[in-house]
């Protein structure tokens, strides 16, 4: 008898660290607050929840170019979003800080107010990672760094209204 063993790639902290530096690399010199950071993250591991958050309407035309199917269309089924990030939190917390401890990026710690890619960080990205982005990803992270990044561009609040997505204690 043959066993199989589901992976999600939202609660593994490798593909967490290499999407984090995906993101954080197509920024270049800018920062990112942790939290906007792992917002970024949950939908770049989980493109079709995009079609639930709240965008302007020529962001949401931007959006709807890029042809990513509805949740409600695809074969897998997803949890309630605030619930997956809930679910997402460990993993996401343990990669920053395990990116922070091997030098890949530079904050003060994993709730560091702002994070970018450090010189090792950048060559790592773009030497051993850059392969590695699916083919939905390369559609869905040019959109997340310069569209949907810029919502609540001076507060996070709005990102978090726009999304439904807020942490405990936040």
């Amino acid at each position: 008898m043959n066993s199989f063993r589901l992976w999600y790639p939202q609660l593994d902290i490798y593909d967490a660290i290499r999407r984090m530096a995906h993101l954080l690399s197509a920024a270049s010199e800018r920062t990112f607050s942790s939290e906007r950071l792992y917002i970024l993250d949950f939908y770049l591991a989980n493109p079709p929840l995009l079609h639930l958050t709240h965008m302007p309407s020529e962001m949401r035309k931007k959006f709807g170019a890029l042809r990513i199917s509805r949740p409600e269309k695809l074969f897998l089924s997803y949890p309630a979003p605030p619930l997956l990030f809930q679910k997402m939190e460990a993993v996401q917390r343990d990669s920053l800080s395990t990116m922070l401890a091997k030098g890949l990026v530079v904050g003060s710690d994993a709730t560091s107010v702002e994070v970018r890619l450090s010189e090792l960080g950048k060559r790592v990205a773009s030497e051993q990672l850059a392969a590695l982005l699916s083919e939905t990803e390369s559609r869905v992270l040019p959109f997340l760094q310069g569209e949907f990044a810029t919502i609540g561009a001076d507060d996070v609040t709005a990102l978090h209204r726009a999304t439904g997505l807020r942490r405990a204690g936040r």
